[in-house]
């Protein structure tokens, strides 16, 4: 039996290439949404995470709760077990946007499958924003929406509150957040028709087949293209949720990628800046993810602002007067490869390195049959020889770093230089020691924590004995770095 795997976590930051998932809680459902099992897991902030001052007073977790938490290696193992168990559907509220790319991170340099969870042994992924976008359009009757400031607002805790839903704990709250996510999920349930139709969307074969049948209605240069409604909390709601927009085609350096033109641009192309090929953007959308797409039909324009529909009007016009940028435009985006970052960190390689090779699975195996029964704990010279096995570089860096990371007693072994200079750099507010991610960001830095922490303290007109506290805890963590 198929079943639905609500989750959330809470994090020591935004980034999840380099911050840390602290909190991991999770409802199990059958396809009714009655509730099978429920789990929380609490994990010990790592030594090499300067925290966000920002990220812990949204989520309010202390120093003595995560403090009772379980190192990150075995969470990760056990975190990674839930999501795998057959026939999973894991899901959450922007969960596509956030939490997913956290647990990717988390698994890959935990030496886990980062990619399994989305496809294997029957289990696929699934998020609940964009199907609340759609209600909040389409089935506006259903549900009571929040605004703010007089502004339309999908903000999970708001609608909670706004609809009464019954949750034990805070906002903000990893397991309170699960529950409100169900009882979210359960008034749109009962809309029959478009929880269905909205389900398929996030079925890769399905999402694929919706695209393909709709009709090439816009004609360029004896070319047709595929004029459709792109729907996504991101677009904002000045805008409806929606942008309309032309099918590209698909990437040519990435399969899994295609290509959309926003046809509500202000610029569109860059005509009017006259910017160079190279400073414009495409939407990339992947299949069945949080990128919702419908024909352009009259009913689902009819949705859109007349300014945006004029704006639409317009720029085909634009693109119409300007088709040999339009046509290099296509074929610069079908052709574009991501910058290959040469001092990226390890733990944020997963997208530049690519999957693992059969040889490295063979040393990941060897790695955990050899330390996760142990839980990091009674190591010993014999057992550190396993990693004088790994003939990979970036296995063994990655297998050094979860042994530095999760065991207090192998500090002084020689291996462990590498993850001694890692923590190191993040002391220095030097540039040279800048540690660099995926997105050719930095990892945030003991300066860049101490300084945040000041700008948060100095905008907080008055603070709560919750909230010094909160800060008080911080600085001093961050400092002893």
């Amino acid at each position: 039996m198929k079943t639905f795997l609500f989750y959330d976590v809470e994090t020591s930051g935004l980034n999840p290439a380099f911050d840390q998932i602290l909190t991991f809680a999770c409802i199990r459902t059958d396809p009714g949404l009655n509730e099978i099992k429920r789990q929380t897991i609490t994990i010990r902030l790592r030594k090499d995470i300067v925290p966000s001052p920002q990220a812990f007073l949204t989520h309010g977790l202390t120093f003595d709760e995560l403090s009772c938490g379980i190192n990150e290696y075995e969470a990760a193992l056990k975190i990674h077990k839930i999501l795998n168990t057959p026939d999973t559907i894991s899901l959450g509220y922007n969960s596509l946007g956030f939490d997913d790319d956290f647990l990717r991170f988390l698994f890959y340099r935990n030496l886990l499958d980062p990619y399994t969870h989305q496809y294997a042994n029957g289990c696929s992924r699934m998020d609940i924003l964009p199907i609340t976008v759609l209600f909040r359009i389409f089935q506006k009757d259903s549900l009571n929406w929040p605004h703010i400031d007089g502004k339309p607002s999908l903000k999970l805790d708001l609608i909670s509150r706004e609809n009464n839903f019954v949750t034990t704990g805070r906002a903000h709250e990893a397991l309170n957040d699960v529950e409100a996510v169900i009882e979210l999920s359960k008034k749109m349930f009962f809309q029959k028709d478009i929880w269905n139709y909205s389900l398929d969307f996030f079925n890769k074969t399905r999402d694929e087949i919706r695209i393909n049948n709709i009709n090439k209605t816009l004609n360029i240069q004896n070319t047709p293209f595929r004029h459709c409604i792109m729907m996504s909390a991101s677009f904002g709601s000045k805008n409806n949720y929606m942008a309309p927009v032309i099918h590209l085609g698909s990437s040519l350096a990435y399969k899994n990628q295609s290509l959309w033109l926003r046809l509500d641009s202000d610029d569109i192309l860059g005509i009017n800046a006259g910017l160079d090929i190279k400073e414009t953007f495409v939407l990339r959308k992947r299949s069945a993810d949080a990128l919702i797409v419908l024909p352009a039909l009259e009913r689902f324009l009819d949705k859109l602002s007349e300014e945006s529909r004029q704006t639409v009007r317009e720029n085909i016009m634009k693109i119409g007067s300007h088709k040999e940028k339009f046509f290099k435009f296509i074929q610069y985006h079908l052709n574009y490869k991501y910058p290959f970052i040469p001092d990226m960190d390890p733990d944020a390689a997963l997208y530049q390195d690519g999957f693992f090779s059969f040889k490295e699975k063979q040393e990941i195996n060897l790695f955990h049959q050899t330390f996760s029964n142990l839980i990091l704990t009674n190591l010993n010279p014999d057992k550190m020889k396993i990693i004088n096995k790994i003939k990979s570089q970036r296995i063994k860096i990655l297998a050094n770093r979860i042994l530095a990371r999760n065991c207090n007693n192998i500090s002084g072994h020689t291996d462990q230089a590498e993850y001694r200079q890692h923590v190191n750099r993040l002391k220095s507010s030097m540039e040279k020691d800048h540690i660099i991610g995926y997105r050719n960001d930095i990892k945030f830095n003991r300066r860049q924590g101490l300084d945040d922490l000041e700008t948060t303290r100095q905008s907080l007109l008055n603070p709560d004995q919750e909230t010094k506290s909160m800060l008080g805890w911080l600085k001093k963590y961050i400092e002893a770095l």
